[in-house]
């Protein structure tokens, strides 16, 4: 316990170095694009979400199996905080890239695969906390939120493959060959990478502990009754 306080500690320094360094790169740093202009800069705050949210629904995915396998609670805890961060960064994904096709294409929704796919995930997973929200009897929650868990990722890989299955508008920037950007622009998408992440675990921490708190709250509640 005191091993992993010390990481969360540094994690927590790093985040509070690496998050002025990437807002500073966002905003001065990174040069406009030839194409896209400033709009280049509404990309930092979308992709790296983005990512950060599979990661969070992969966590999920991980926790599920995990508790399926052991039995213990602390793997549901972990995954279902997960759950909530992964709603968070897809939120922030939808909105930006809202924000991003209103720009580019005067219009923030066009039904395009990759929105599609993305709202479809962000669904998915609202039902999977709204489904545990509905049930009391803990075990069973933790066991057939697990399974939910499991159930639910197939649309994160959805998401994923859209652009590369279906015809769409949405622009291509990491592919097989690397990153398809200028090098400021590429490291200033690192950059934003290393922060959300950083971000993604001190938040992960400080949620599993409220959820924590939460339930120790509600088992003295049902033992007093």
């Amino acid at each position: 316990m005191r091993n992993l306080r010390i990481v969360i500690l540094i994690l927590t320094l790093l985040t509070a170095i690496v998050g002025p360094v990437y807002i500073w790169m966002t905003w001065i740093y990174a040069p406009p694009e030839e194409t896209l202009l400033e709009l280049i800069r509404i990309l930092f705050q979308h992709t790296s979400p983005a990512l950060i949210a599979y990661l969070a629904f992969g966590t999920t995915l991980v926790c599920a199996v995990m508790y399926l396998w052991k039995q213990e609670i602390v793997y549901d805890v972990v995954g279902a905080a997960s759950v909530k961060l992964g709603l968070l960064f897809t939120t922030i994904t939808l909105f930006s890239g809202m924000i991003w096709a209103n720009a580019y294409w005067n219009t923030p929704w066009n039904w395009d695969p990759r929105e599609t796919t993305t709202l479809v995930l962000w669904i998915a997973y609202a039902c999977l906390l709204v489904y545990r929200a509905s049930i009391n009897d803990r075990e069973v929650r933790a066991r057939f939120g697990s399974v939910f868990g499991v159930v639910a990722f197939p649309a994160v890989l959805l998401s994923y493959i859209s652009v590369h299955v279906w015809s769409t508008l949405h622009p291509i920037v990491i592919t097989t060959g690397g990153l398809q950007m200028g090098m400021e622009h590429g490291l200033t998408l690192m950059m934003s990478l290393l922060a959300v992440s950083l971000l993604y675990f001190v938040l992960l921490e400080i949620v599993y502990r409220v959820d924590t708190a939460q339930e120790k709250i509600m088992q003295m509640r049902m033992e007093r009754s």
